[in-house]
């Protein structure tokens, strides 16, 4: 058996396994699975494009849902976005972001063009304090908020600048040492900070090309930072995702991991591939996030074809190290975690038995309360969960033979733990030096296999899915013809 290996196109064409395309598969423990359909999370749609999404949770491991536009900033309820914006909304700009973080049970919002947000139980949007700062970044960690790359506090507008509130009081922002809410500079190497996320008990500030990792010293530094090795740093914070234990982010080079000690190339097999379709002047709008039950980092981003939209998206397997892709134009992604369905909701999403959704499965989180998928915004400012029944998927394989003579290949059984609906393979061949191919038959999956039979030097098979499937490799069965 030929066993898959994954999306590797950087790779050379005849290593066996690889994918050189493919479109709709997820990397899984020892498989590849079609990637799910979206369905429409029954919210409505939002003012305008969405620039900003999260589920927090509170101490009482409630959650909520949360997304702004430019304008408002909303809250989910059982069947819409409700607005729960400050009087007078807001005036975030086209690339501008909201980001959120948890600090007890009090939800924060952030921008750089407004002073932090927070919203507790029952009430709306307002400004935390009057001696808070606007701040492009927000995180939470040791009982205090930090915000980065801010504009206040007596500083001005400070892209390089850090913050965090008094220990314990999100509302309390006057520096001070006896409350530690202190205020610092990265200024050891040039640009803004354009992420920072919690790692443990440190937290890591991020620049373009620049890492530094914040640890509790204590009066009267507070937090002390220290540069990381290399070059390496990310273009925005939504680029970075957080499994826990570790970071996975995008570089201006590489993808990387780092788990606290130092930054890791992950020796992607896609990495001339992706910049080489990433569209760099806008890698600012990257948008990752990470789904926990299937240990997968998703990255969407602008392709070269897009103006700047997030169409493609390649997908990362934490535990397999392979790789897969999904495409499809988004504003914004999240974790998101459903509020299922029960007899008491049934009747207001849903007017009869007939009007259930019939493109999901009966085992999807779409049913269960408290149950997390991955969602994300459509260009029609609507949520949705990638939780539905698969449609097509697909797998291009690499090249199978040899320079130096003709084979003949008469059949191929793919290896399903779970067979499509149905599917067929293209197969295409090459007589020259594998640079170009030309197509030739299609088969039909038919009684285990994909019938055909043809002589070449070189062999590729294209499988069209349909439907929900799994699939770890497959058999060919291919036979010299002689030396010539």
């Amino acid at each position: 058996m030929i066993q898959f290996e994954g999306f590797a196109p950087d790779l050379p064409p005849e290593t066996p396994g690889i994918f050189v395309d493919c479109k709709n598969i997820l990397p899984s423990i020892g498989l590849f699975v079609a990637a799910p359909t979206p369905i429409d999370c029954g919210l409505g749609a939002i003012s305008g494009a969405a620039k900003g999404f999260a589920i927090t949770r509170k101490l009482d491991n409630s959650t909520r849902a949360f997304c702004g536009s430019s304008d408002k900033l909303y809250e989910a309820s059982t069947t819409a976005w409700v607005d729960k914006s400050v009087s007078g909304g807001y005036s975030l700009g086209p690339d501008e972001r909201w980001r959120f973080a948890q600090f007890g049970n009090v939800t924060l919002a952030s921008s750089k063009r407004e002073t932090i947000q927070a919203i507790s139980s029952g009430s709306d949007f307002a400004a935390v304090s009057a001696s808070a700062p606007k701040a492009d970044i927000i995180e939470t960690i040791n009982n205090q908020v930090f915000a980065f790359n801010i504009d206040g506090m007596g500083f001005g507008d400070a892209p390089e600048r850090w913050a965090c509130s008094a220990v314990g009081n999100e509302t309390d922002w006057v520096p001070s040492v006896d409350t530690q809410c202190v205020s610092g500079q990265l200024l050891d190497t040039p640009g803004p900070i354009t992420a920072a996320k919690r790692l443990g008990d440190i937290i890591v500030a991020y620049k373009d090309r620049s890492m530094y990792v914040g640890q509790y010293v204590g009066v009267p530094l507070v937090w002390s930072f220290s540069k990381a090795p290399g070059e390496i740093g990310t273009p925005c914070n939504e680029s970075v995702v957080t499994t826990g234990t570790a970071h996975f982010f995008i570089g201006h080079d590489d993808f990387y991991m780092f788990d606290g000690t130092r930054p890791q190339a992950l020796n992607a097999p896609l990495r001339n591939w992706f910049f080489n379709n990433v569209d760099q002047r806008y890698m600012f709008k990257i948008c990752g996030t990470y789904d926990r039950f299937n240990q997968r980092v998703f990255w969407w981003f602008p392709s070269v074809y897009s103006s700047g939209a997030l169409d493609k998206c390649i997908v990362y397997n934490v535990k397999t190290n392979k790789w897969g892709r999904m495409d499809g134009q988004i504003e914004i992604a999240a974790e998101y975690v459903s509020n299922g369905i029960s007899y008491d909701n049934m009747g207001t999403l849903f007017s009869t038995w007939d009007d259930l959704p019939t493109n999901i499965s009966y085992n999807s989180t779409f049913w269960t309360t408290g149950g997390a998928v991955l969602a994300a915004f459509g260009t029609d400012h609507k949520c949705y969960q990638y939780s539905g029944i698969s449609g097509e998927s697909r797998i291009t394989t690499g090249h199978y033979g040899d320079n130096m003579q003709f084979s003949t290949c008469t059949r191929i059984r793919p290896r399903f733990i779970q067979s499509p609906t149905s599917s067929v393979m293209n197969y295409s061949y090459s007589n020259t030096d594998a640079s170009t191919f030309s197509s030739n038959i299609t088969s039909t999956y038919s009684n285990n296999w994909y019938d055909f039979i043809w002589s070449a030097r070189w062999h590729k098979f294209e499988f069209i899915f349909n439907g929900q499937m799994a699939i770890s490799g497959f058999d060919l069965l291919m036979s010299p013809d002689g030396i010539e």
